[in-house]
């Protein structure tokens, strides 16, 4: 009844364009069901379109792919947090982050156990805040590091926290930060890698940033925080069909909390697709700051009176009143449409319920 439509051509077309602007790898990020896209088939399609090493947060990501087959590098984001992940890691050979000394403990006694010896990437916190080493006290786990004898260290990374901002002195600090660490890992005899600090925004704003890796999600999709200069498309659209037909009198409301009503005599559509689906819904607002504030203030402005429009049979219909966890209504007066018609609807892909189907075109 309801499929996510991912457009191969355009999606190849944002992979070919990215692919043309660096020399350096590119560690596919496949998060959150791959950003919406399926994690399996948008492994495959990168893999068709010379992209081969994957990143993601989540061990049942990485075991996902281990199990449909891929064989490839993948990098998991999110260091291991006890004994039994670590065995699950080295057991499906995922590249682990350490960022702590309980993360690279925990690897490195899995490596003992297994009787392996475990590429790891490093992380550096440069100033996000979360997971990696805090970069200006490193140099007190160097000698720590280095006693790890069942780990090899084949890459080191930051990750950027403002990296859409347009003052770019935030993003040079925790560059130059990242920079500072490798030196003085290097000078103490660790090998660092493979280095990585770029994501989506720092890879297109900032070329000097890329070095021997950077990691792209957002991008492939089309869909940045920052103006896209760059000709990718945005990817994803959901189509469902109308269920219902129906007639309205004039002065009849529609939907919950009666926020519209007819204005004149309408005939309505329903579509079978609501917020359970991901449609409609929005991140919710998270930081407080007064000038965030405003921000919020000044974007529901500019959404003041604003309609969500879906397409049937090339044309745009209206959605009217609320949105319900399971349906939409849409006015179909001026339409020529009939029960079973497919309806187009803009959407995120990454705020779209993981069981709706996709569909690859």
């Amino acid at each position: 009844m309801k499929t996510l439509v991912i457009e191969k051509e355009k999606l190849k077309h944002n992979i070919d364009i990215l692919k043309s602007m660096t020399s350096s790898t590119i560690i596919a990020v496949l998060k959150g069901n791959g950003y919406g896209l399926g994690i399996v088939e948008f492994a495959r399609f990168l893999l068709d379109n010379g992209i081969d090493y994957f990143a993601v947060s989540e061990i049942s990501e990485a075991i996902k792919l281990r199990e449909e087959g891929f064989e490839n590098n993948i990098l998991l984001l999110t260091p291991a947090s006890s004994d039994e992940e670590a065995e699950t890691i080295v057991q499906y050979n995922i590249i682990p982050s350490i960022g702590s000394l309980n993360s690279a403990t925990l690897i490195n006694e899995a490596g003992k156990r297994l009787d392996r010896i475990i590429d790891v990437h490093l992380k550096i916190d440069t100033g996000f805040g979360r997971f990696g080493f805090i970069w200006n006290s490193i140099g007190d786990c160097h000698s720590f590091l280095k006693s790890l004898e069942n780990i090899r260290i084949v890459g080191t990374y930051s990750h950027l926290s403002f990296s859409f901002s347009k003052k770019a002195k935030l993003i040079q600090v925790q560059y130059e930060r990242f920079l500072k660490c490798v030196e003085g890992l290097n000078q103490n005899g660790i090998r660092t890698g493979m280095l990585h600090i770029a994501n989506s925004c720092a890879f297109l704003q900032y070329e000097s940033m890329h070095l021997d890796a950077v990691r792209i999600g957002s991008a492939f999709l089309g869909r940045i925080p920052i103006e896209n200069k760059y000709g990718l498309n945005r990817i994803g659209y959901m189509k469902s069909k109308i269920i219902e037909l129906k007639e309205l009198p004039k002065g009849y409301y529609i939907g919950y909390a009666n926020t519209y009503k007819t204005k004149r005599p309408t005939r309505i559509g329903i579509v079978p697709v609501g917020y359970k689906d991901g449609f409609g819904v929005e991140k919710t607002k998270d930081t407080f700051r007064f000038l965030d504030i405003l921000r919020y203030i000044y974007h529901d402005l500019k959404l003041f009176n604003k309609r969500i429009y879906v397409r049937v049979k090339g044309k745009k219909a209206k959605v009217l009143g609320r949105i319900s966890m399971y349906n939409i209504v849409i006015d179909t007066t001026d339409l020529d449409v009939s029960i079973g018609d497919e309806v187009l609807l803009d959407v995120n892909p990454v705020l779209i319920e993981t069981s709706i189907k996709r569909e690859y075109l």
